[in-house]
């Protein structure tokens, strides 16, 4: 049996509720996004691949494009990294408070947005593209890849051989967020 989970969070420091859209339309073609169903693709593919599919979902949903953010991929991964370590599919695995992996790596400074989604799939459901349609099919995911607010995307995936008690697991990490540098003191 192969099996897929999801789950969504979002923390706001700043700004009003994130905008949703319908996910009508918004999963890319196969014929775009180069990897997206391959799960034996290098990680690095399969990043790009995910990077491309929330892109596009984004601009097909009237929002724009999200930038990659080097901090973010850091916190994702590390995100990713205690879900498996934990063996739990949470936004607080290990008992971690959710914005901990945000302030470990730097990204909150000033004001602030931050929200995460979640997937995993055994087998062939952990590949971007079924994380990404079942993201659109969920309301809270939708809400948070549909944020008017967001700027910055970072992106993680974990290959576990055993995880959640299942074989051959795949964890996805999106994180998006928003923030306002302090002014610099006279």
């Amino acid at each position: 049996m192969l099996l897929l989970g999801v789950a969504a969070a979002a923390l706001a420091f700043s700004s009003a509720p994130a905008g949703t859209t319908t996910s009508a339309g918004a999963l890319a073609p196969r014929t775009v996004c180069r990897g997206q169903a391959a799960t034996a693709a290098p990680p690095a593919v399969q990043l790009r691949a995910m990077r491309c599919l929330i892109n596009w979902a984004r601009r097909h949903g009237g929002r724009s494009s999200l930038r990659a953010n080097a901090e973010l991929d850091r916190s994702a991964a590390i995100r990713a990294s205690d879900i498996n370590r934990c063996r739990s599919f949470s936004h607080t695995p290990c008992g971690q408070p959710f914005i901990t992996v945000f302030e470990v790596v730097g990204y909150i400074v000033g004001t602030a947005s931050v929200g995460e989604n979640l997937a995993w799939g055994q087998g062939r459901l952990g590949s971007a593209r079924t994380a990404m349609a079942g993201w659109l099919a969920s309301p809270e995911h939708r809400q948070i890849l549909f944020g008017a607010d967001w700027r910055d995307l970072g992106l993680a995936r974990v290959r576990a051989r055993s995880l959640f008690g299942r074989s051959n697991v795949t964890v996805w990490v999106a994180q998006f967020g928003h923030r306002v540098a302090l002014p610099a003191l006279p």
